[in-house]
């Protein structure tokens, strides 16, 4: 009875935690751990499948890190900190999908996921009538306001720390949500609600992904290519406000990069070509700096721009703002482009369940690279994962043998959220 209890709801802890980010120490990873730890109790040391091309990779990432870290004089203990925590993270999310599935975790996944957005509407609801953040003071959590666009209008986060973050972890959601709507032709308010959230976070660096999953699944003839163009466009002129002054800040300084000199733009624009900056300016740029040290590069080489107008000075340098530019950073061009390489070339475009998961986790890691900057938290782990066990020509799923038709499945759901 306690083996039954125990493996019907790791699934569900651990994917609440990829929203709950408001976590005082690292309990993700502690729950992880204790889940590997009950893994191994089930098939015992020897019975255990590792996923060695996971391990083979961080493994080349952790000694390239070791000797970049020693050749730059940064410091070991950061890098053997981080690996082993994506070490915990990926290889447990491993172990969870070959235990799981990808279907039933994803079942999960939007189960987990309606919940939490409704907590997000009643926290919008209470804002706009109280001026009251009801889920302001989280376990474990500092005070922090409630983002607004004026006096009234709050940015969403539901139990998240920031509506970024929410957002991002909501994406391959709403790309499952879109989908649900547009092929069953009816009315299902679960997925109303997940999309009516996932736009309410405002989140620039989640919304930019959403056209992609248009060009992706919907441009594949003239009819579709009508129909969608205008809901594109009509998204895109809403949500101006969102992101329109950020994104032409961002360009119109481009041209000051190589120098470090920034004037007169908005915080997002600092965070994301300050950080940019570092990351092509740490004389390591092939193979990086190692893993966790971008704040030691950025601190080292962006020193003296402390003074005038960068107010902003060391803003997101724990995370380089973009998981992109993390990556370049840390691990350099050369582990980056391999890893966008199999990305790119790992996109399922097949008319089936199975290939709807995976571009909508797809395009959740195309937001991350845009505006994230943490390898394994606010559900990074999990959708990096979830990618790799739908990915084209994927046979580690016990549900590859079977073929599932998007009109078929999609028409009612995947799951029954009640």
């Amino acid at each position: 009875m306690i083996e039954k209890k125990i493996n019907k709801y790791f699934p569900y802890i651990l994917i609440y935690m990829c929203y709950y980010t408001n976590l005082p120490i690292k309990l993700e990873e502690l729950i992880m751990i204790l889940f590997i730890i009950w893994c191994v109790l089930e098939k015992k040391v020897f019975g255990l499948k590792l996923n060695l091309k996971i391990l083979g990779l961080i493994g080349s990432l952790g000694l390239v890190s070791l000797i970049q870290s020693y050749k730059n004089s940064y410091p070991i203990n950061r890098v053997i900190e981080q690996i082993v925590i994506i070490g915990v993270m990926f290889m447990g999310y491993d172990l969870l999908f070959k235990k799981y599935g990808y279907r039933k975790l994803f079942r999960i996944y939007l189960r987990i996921t309606y919940f939490i957005c409704l907590l997000a509407i009643v926290q919008l609801i209470a804002y706009f009538f109280l001026k009251i953040d009801i889920l302001r003071y989280p376990i474990g959590c500092n005070i922090r306001e409630l983002p607004t666009l004026g006096s009234r209008i709050a940015r969403v986060r539901s139990i998240a720390y920031e509506p970024g973050w929410f957002a991002q972890t909501l994406i391959p959601s709403v790309i499952y949500s879109f989908e649900v709507l547009i092929k069953s032709k009816r009315f299902q308010k679960k997925y109303i609600v997940i999309i009516i959230v996932f736009f309410m976070t405002m989140s620039t660096g989640a919304l930019a992904v959403i056209p992609v999953y248009f060009l992706l699944t919907k441009l594949k003839g003239l009819k579709q290519i009508l129909i969608t163009t205008p809901i594109i466009v009509l998204v895109t002129y809403l949500t101006r406000e969102v992101w329109l002054s950020r994104v032409e800040d961002t360009i119109s300084s481009l041209k000051y990069l190589s120098k470090g000199l920034f004037y007169n733009i908005n915080a997002s624009s600092f965070a994301i070509l300050s950080n940019l900056y570092v990351a092509l300016n740490n004389n390591s740029l092939f193979f990086g700096v190692g893993l966790g040290n971008h704040p030691y590069s950025y601190f080292r080489n962006f020193i003296n721009r402390k003074i005038g107008v960068y107010h902003f000075y060391g803003l997101n340098a724990m995370d380089a703002y973009s998981l992109l530019t993390r990556m370049i950073s840390e691990t350099g061009l050369f582990f980056s482009i391999v890893i966008i390489l199999y990305i790119t070339f790992n996109v399922n475009l097949k008319n089936n369940i199975k290939s709807l998961i995976n571009i909508g986790a797809f395009c959740g890691i195309l937001s991350f690279l845009i505006r994230g900057g943490l390898y394994t938290r606010f559900g990074t782990a999990f959708i990096i994962m979830l990618f790799f066990y739908t990915k084209k020509n994927s046979k580690n799923s016990r549900y590859t043998s079977r073929r599932y038709k998007v009109v078929k499945e999609v028409k009612n759901g995947l799951n029954n959220i009640s």
